[in-house]
Order: structure tokens, then C-alpha cells, then sequence
């Protein structure tokens, strides 16, 4: 019988070779965010590297995309010491951390109804609008992290009363924040907002039929 060539592990001679997971292109993905923040990326830049970033397959794919920023490359691991992330979850007795990202460019994307929010959600949002909306979601951690990187586009959280919703972004050029929440239940999900925001806007506000009520 042939043997699969997905099975066959000939082609993995350097740690390079290895396979990255999300967790390894989120770490990469905020790098070049913070670097536009800082101005050391164009728009154009940061466009190109993040598809290259999702687009990524091994650390070797990733290890030059930040090499000329003061993150340097990407740290590929050593072959002594790498163990499966499988298997580090299962030793620590603990689920690994679940994340999901969000990437539009020129168009529209929208979550909303009965759907289970992540630990944490990047969110890059070039020439069009994230709605988030959180009014039925399933949340199941005491912390949410959510990073926006918004570039000529709108990124809303849709929360229900009673959430506490900590903005707490890197950078803002020329952009808008606005959040319109009321007063916050102790002992309830902390929502963590965190990126920048270049010629565009992150919003957070309770459902239409609050603001109808008070008038916002």
C-alpha cells in the first residue's frame, strides 16, 4: 500500500519544518498590529504580512515576517524540548485555550444568535464592519479578550446590560471609540478590548431596544 504523503514525516529535516498552530499566527498577527500602531508598518504592509501570517503552515513560513521589527523572527522550537500541544493540554490536566479570528477586508461580517464566544478573538477589520453581537451568545469563561485591529473600518460589540467592558487599546489615530454601556453587574464576564484603530471606529452598546428606551 502506498503510504499517505501527509504520513510521511521525511520532509520534516529542521524545526522549521514543523508545523505552526493559531496560537503561533495570533502571536504574529498582534506583533504586526502593535508594529502599525507604532508606525513602523503602511496599511499596505500590514495587509500583506497578515495574509502571509494566515496563510502560514510551518515556523519556517513565519519566522521572517517580524525579522525587521524589534520582535525579531518568530522563535522556532527546539527539537528537545517540543512536545505536541496536544499533549502539553492533556499534562497540564486542563482544555487548551480556544481562540477564533475574524478578518474582513472591503466587506461585511457578523456574528450574532446562539453562538460560543472564545477565550479570546482577533478581529481585523480593512474597509468594513465586525458586528459582534453578544445579546445571545454562550459565554463560558470569566474573561474575554477581544483584539481589534480596525483600519478604515467599524468593529461592534453589541453587549447585554450589566457587562463589564474594559477598553483598553493601544493606539488610536484619527479613529473614534465610543461605548454607550450601562452600569455593570459585579461578579460577571469581564470583556477586554484591546489593538488600535487607524481612520475607523470601535463601538460597544447595549441592544436597540435599550438604546430605544433611553433615547441613544
Amino acid at each position: 500500500m502506498e503510504r499517505a504523503a501527509w504520513n510521511d514525516d521525511r520532509g520534516v529535516t529542521s524545526p522549521r519544518d514543523l508545523r505552526c498552530s493559531d496560537v503561533d499566527r495570533d502571536r504574529v498577527a498582534e506583533a504586526l498590529r502593535q508594529a502599525a500602531g507604532e508606525g513602523r508598518l503602511t496599511l499596505s504592509e500590514l495587509e500583506e504580512r497578515l495574509a502571509a501570517t494566515f496563510a502560514a503552515r510551518t515556523y519556517g513560513d513565519l519566522e521572517p515576517i517580524t525579522e525587521d521589527l524589534p520582535e525579531g523572527p518568530y522563535p522556532v522550537p527546539q527539537v528537545a524540548g517540543y512536545m505536541p500541544a496536544w499533549r502539553r493540554s492533556t499534562a497540564a490536566g486542563l482544555p487548551a485555550s480556544r481562540s477564533e479570528r475574524i478578518t474582513t477586508v472591503l466587506g461585511d461580517e457578523r456574528r450574532s444568535g446562539r453562538w460560543e464566544v472564545p477565550s479570546r478573538l482577533d478581529v481585523t477589520c480593512l474597509v468594513g464592519e465586525v458586528v459582534l453581537d453578544f445579546t445571545e451568545a454562550i459565554v463560558r469563561h470569566r474573561e474575554v479578550a477581544v483584539h481589534v485591529a480596525a483600519l478604515l473600518g467599524t468593529v461592534t460589540l453589541i453587549v447585554p446590560d450589566g457587562i463589564d467592558v474594559r477598553m483598553d487599546l493601544a493606539a488610536s489615530v484619527l479613529g473614534e471609540t465610543k461605548q454607550l454601556t450601562g452600569p455593570t453587574t459585579q461578579g460577571g464576564p469581564v470583556y477586554w478590548i484591546r489593538g488600535f484603530v487607524v481612520l475607523g471606529s470601535v463601538v460597544v452598546r447595549p441592544p436597540r431596544q435599550r438604546r430605544a428606551l433611553f433615547g441613544r
